[in-house]
């Protein structure tokens, strides 16, 4: 099942989850360079340029949307549509996907990903899936914050798992069932 969004995407009125778009290629290769998202984001990628995400959202980012198995999003802010971070669906598995999110350093402290969570996670069940999951590594307090704010609940950890970067990590893991889709 594909993982479309609506048109214009998921919104609260202040921030709105959409697909990734050519004009958001500068801002997220940026965000990319930030301290906290190299350490804490473990993107697969370990350099990204805009050019290498335009490749990427015309690429990899849309057949995992259209295969389903894959949704690489922009969250970004409503009155302006200016690109505050991402938020990621993978490792989708029968009724559960995991979940992860970084934010631009401009757009901390907003509470921005918790918003995107809850949007989120009102979306998935329409897709299928039941359960969403996230991993953080044990020194990301601030993510597992976020996450226990958005209803998360700690279910293992800490433990090693391979990150999406390929790299190797101690993390906690989180899981959050998702509303009945009616």
């Amino acid at each position: 099942m594909a993982l479309a969004l609506p048109e214009p995407g998921l919104t609260d009125g202040v921030i709105t989850i959409r697909h990734l778009a050519d004009r958001d290629a500068e801002d997220y290769a940026t965000g990319t360079t930030d301290e906290a998202v190299r350490r804490f984001a473990h993107l697969p990628s370990p350099r990204y340029t805009p050019q290498l995400v335009r490749e990427q959202i015309s690429g990899v980012i849309a057949d995992g949307l259209r295969r389903g198995n894959l949704a690489v999003l922009a969250i970004a802010n409503t009155a302006d549509d200016r690109f505050l971070g991402s938020i990621t669906l993978f490792d989708i598995q029968h009724d559960s996907a995991e979940v992860g999110f970084w934010l631009a350093p401009h757009a901390r402290g907003l509470g921005a990903t918790q918003r995107a969570l809850d949007l989120i996670t009102a979306w998935a069940p329409t897709h299928g899936i039941a359960t969403l999951r996230a991993r953080t590594e044990q020194d990301n307090t601030a993510s597992q914050r976020t996450l226990e704010r958005a209803g998360f609940h700690l279910v293992d950890g800490p433990t090693e798992h391979l990150a999406p970067s390929g790299d190797t990590i101690t993390g906690l893991t989180y899981e959050l069932p998702t509303p009945r889709s009616h």
